[in-house]
C-alpha cells in the first residue's frame, strides 16, 4: 500500500453533509459528481491528508441505499488504499486473504483499477484497493 485516498461516508442527503462539513469544520467539498452506474451523486471534502467521500444513493436498489436502509443517518463505509499496482493486488489477493469481494476488478468512476476486499476478512472494515495517481 502507498497510501489513504480517501475515507467513504454514506449519508442519507449529500447537500446537508456538504453543509455540515463547511459549516461545522470549515471545509468545502469540490464538485459534486453523479456516478450513475452505481447509483450514487458524491462529494469529495479535501482535508490536507486524505479526502472524505460523501455519498448518497440515487437510486433505492444501489449499496449505498441498501447500507441506509440499516443505519438511516449515514456512518462510516469504506477505506481506500491506494497501491502501485492494484492489478497485482488483486491477482494475490485472489490467491490468499482477504479475499476480494468480486471475481472481477473495476473500474472505478475516477478511472483507476480498483476493487473491494471482503470485510469479513478484514476487522469488519470494508477496504477498497485503487491505482494510486489522478483521476482519469
Amino acid at each position: 500500500m502507498t497510501g489513504c485516498d480517501h475515507i467513504a461516508l454514506a449519508v442519507p442527503d449529500l447537500d446537508a453533509a456538504i453543509s455540515l462539513f463547511r459549516d461545522s469544520f470549515g471545509v468545502t467539498a469540490g464538485p459534486e459528481k453523479n456516478v450513475s452506474d452505481q447509483g450514487i451523486r458524491i462529494a469529495y471534502v479535501d482535508l490536507g491528508n486524505v479526502r472524505l467521500e460523501l455519498m448518497e444513493p440515487t437510486v433505492s436498489d444501489s449499496p449505498i441505499a441498501r447500507f441506509l436502509k440499516k443505519r438511516p443517518s449515514g456512518g462510516l463505509h469504506h477505506i481506500a488504499l491506494t497501491t502501485s499496482n492494484a492489478s497485482r493486488a488483486f491477482d494475490n489477493a485472489l490467491k490468499d486473504e482477504p479475499k476480494p469481494v468480486s471475481a472481477d476488478m473495476q473500474r472505478g468512476h475516477h478511472g483507476r483499477n480498483m476493487f473491494f476486499l471482503d470485510p469479513r476478512q478484514t476487522n469488519g472494515a470494508l477496504i477498497e484497493i485503487e491505482d494510486e495517481g489522478p483521476e482519469l
